[in-house]
């Protein structure tokens, strides 16, 4: 039977979380929202011992996809990977429902590759929904937030909208995503929704407006949906996944389907026809002229590319929705104009030309909070206990929102549990790169995670993502003993590694006299280790059996993922140790802290009034804001 509760059962619920009972109760934290924030705040919360309501408008839409079929990419798998470090859901999730497998920018170095996977919506959403279902202290209720309860500036809960009834509770966690006054638009229609068939959050964004947050519009959007069966794939370009696919969570080998059984992706291009039929349907095309809302620069509507680059041909991906769907997701086509015009447009792409569109695109325009109103801890700077994740802080993605879900459902509950908070540096995780960057620069356009936001990149990875994280999360009950066991086996099996190769140290003579054959040519002046070589793209298992082999135990090659973490700590070991100087300068000042209402437009304080007026709108809680506006 389902864990889900609709208002109709409150009273037993009630009962249930009291907070009035003899016996000292467990923290109740309510999180508002089943979308990709949601259910990994709620998880998280749950996780760390408190008793978790999740609320919903219906249940069979948690882990719901809206917009493409996808997860990871390049600084957004880095995301994903430390989600799953952190014993969240997404990673695990999509290794049970991907249907192609990826890692981008392979031709760069291992520090930006982006583990990706086209992913099937609806084994996503069942694996999901089975994760929230399962979970001990995890409960979900039907319904809407019409407010919140606010006491001397501190949540203590929340109004249902259907029935007026509330809940007590010691945070909130609001992850309504596009749903605060959303509408959607279509042409020149437009009309109030959070996304197709569901209603927007309206008494919350009134109430959250009466608080007193700042608060702006931003717009998205979404491509048509296509049938399969009416697309000519021979005019495509075939996309095809790794062989074999890499999971995306450390706790899996591998994923569910067999490498064979992937699905494949195809490429095809806009046409100059496709930039004349935008053209001449601007004028009925109320999301693009909106103005003064901003929406995504790194994934723009088709309008938008006519616009800033006339003449070019685009990329199109056409990605399947799913093993048995007849559904195809065309990337790099969101669209807003009319219908008729939308199914015109798609019949002027190459291999469309009698393409039948299921679904047209659509637009969202919906409110957020300016980010710079949360601490790191995402927070609320105005209200005690009510935390902010997801798009409703000025992102763009599933990734960013999941990041964001875990952070403040292990903060929420740290908090009602009189713990420490997550405490990750920016050096430490690009989970706290987004964090920073929201809450000390704010967000004037959707924020989308890249490596190059990260100044530590070389250290912060995908391959290493638990070593750096998974015991921060044990240590604050975050993180189960499964995970934290698997980890310190992996760490240890590392460092004897290293320690066994550091200790073979050898003449260079020596090292080019035993490698002579594989064609690899070494300075011949020196020593050095075997650590030392293995930073040699050039040097793999084969090269090195050859030149010490009879001196490494016989098991020191047989797990090959073990391997290959070990061939990359070696070749990032240098510039990381060199960047240990600048490390150690953003934890000292990460621990000056400025005291609560700190008066930055002192006249003593030596700085020009543009440097006062963004340290004044961020309100930063430590020294170290200074070190990553000088990098931005």
């Amino acid at each position: 039977m389902l864990k889900l509760f609709i208002a109709s059962s409150f009273k037993k619920l009630t009962r249930q979380f009291s907070q009035n009972s003899s016996i000292t109760p467990r923290p109740v934290i309510v999180v508002v929202g089943g979308g990709h924030a949601g259910t990994e705040a709620s998880l998280a919360a749950a996780r760390m011992g408190c008793k978790t309501i999740l609320v919903t408008h219906k249940f069979n839409t948690i882990g719901e996809m809206s917009c493409n079929p996808s997860f990871g990419g390049i600084g957004k798998g880095h995301l994903i990977r430390e989600i799953d470090a952190l014993d969240g859901a997404c990673a695990v999730v999509c290794d049970k429902s991907g249907i192609q497998y990826k890692v981008l920018n392979k031709r760069k170095g291992p520090a930006v590759w982006g583990p990706r996977a086209q992913i099937d919506r609806k084994l996503y959403k069942e694996h999901m929904q089975e994760k929230v279902n399962n979970t001990p202290d995890l409960e979900v209720i039907e319904s809407s937030v019409e407010d919140l309860i606010i006491r001397d500036k501190n949540c203590e809960g929340i109004v249902f909208g259907d029935t007026g009834q509330i809940v007590s509770c010691s945070a909130v966690i609001i992850t309504t995503g596009t749903f605060l006054r959303g509408e959607i638009n279509i042409g020149l229609r437009t009309y109030p929704a959070g996304r197709i068939g569901d209603s927007p959050a309206i008494g919350l964004a009134n109430t959250l407006d009466k608080v007193g947050f700042k608060m702006k519009r931003m717009k998205t959007g979404t491509p048509p949906r296509l049938l399969k069966s009416s697309i000519n794939f021979d005019m495509t370009q075939i996309q095809l996944g790794d062989m074999p696919p890499k999971p995306f969570s450390f706790m899996n080998s591998s994923v569910w389907i067999k490498p064979e059984d992937q699905l494949e992706c195809h490429i095809t291009h806009s046409s100059l026809d496709t930039e004349k039929i935008v053209r001449d349907n601007l004028h009925r095309n109320i999301h693009v002229s909106e103005e003064g809302i901003r929406g995504p620069r790194y994934c723009p509507s088709i309008e938008s590319k006519v616009l800033r680059f006339p003449g070019k041909r685009h990329q199109i991906w056409l990605e399947p929705e799913g093993i048995d769907s007849e559904l195809i997701y065309p990337n790099g086509i969101s669209c807003t104009l009319p219908e008729e015009a939308q199914l015109e447009l798609l019949k002027s792409i190459r291999g469309l030309e009698n393409v039948e569109m299921v679904r047209p695109g659509y637009g969202v325009t919906y409110d957020h909070v300016d980010p710079r109103e949360l601490f790191s801890t995402l927070e609320t700077k105005r209200v005690s206990g009510l935390y902010l994740a997801g798009q409703i802080n000025g992102t763009t993605g599933y990734e960013e929102a999941a990041a964001q879900g875990i952070l403040a459902g292990a903060n929420a509950a740290a908090k009602a549990l009189s713990k420490p908070e997550l405490n990750i540096s920016r050096a430490e995780a690009y989970l706290r790169v987004l964090v920073d960057d929201l809450t000390r620069m704010g967000a004037p356009e959707p924020y989308r995670m890249f490596t190059s936001r990260a100044e530590f990149r070389l250290s912060l990875r995908p391959d290493n993502a638990d070593l750096r994280l998974t015991e921060k999360g044990y240590a604050l009950g975050l993180v189960s003993e499964e995970r934290l066991q698997q980890t310190l086996k992996i760490k240890y099996s590392l460092l004897n590694m290293i320690e066994i190769l550091s200790n073979i140290d050898k003449s260079c003579a020596d090292w080019q006299s035993r490698l002579s054959t594989t064609g690899i040519r070494i300075n011949p002046a020196g020593r050095r280790c075997a650590f030392d070589l293995l930073r040699m793209d050039t040097l793999g298992i084969p090269e090195l059996k050859m030149a010490i082999g009879n001196e490494l135990p016989e098991d020191f090659f047989s797990d090959s993922e073990l391997y290959q973490r070990l061939k990359i700590e070696a070749l990032y070991s240098i510039a990381v140790e060199q960047q240990l100087a600048e490390v150690e300068q953003l934890t000292k000042e990460s621990e000056l802290k400025f005291p609560q209402n700190f008066n930055f437009d002192d006249q003593r304080i030596a700085l020009s009034r543009e440097e006062k007026e963004k340290l004044i709108e961020a309100s930063p809680e430590d020294v170290s804001f200074q070190f990553s506006c000088n990098r931005w």
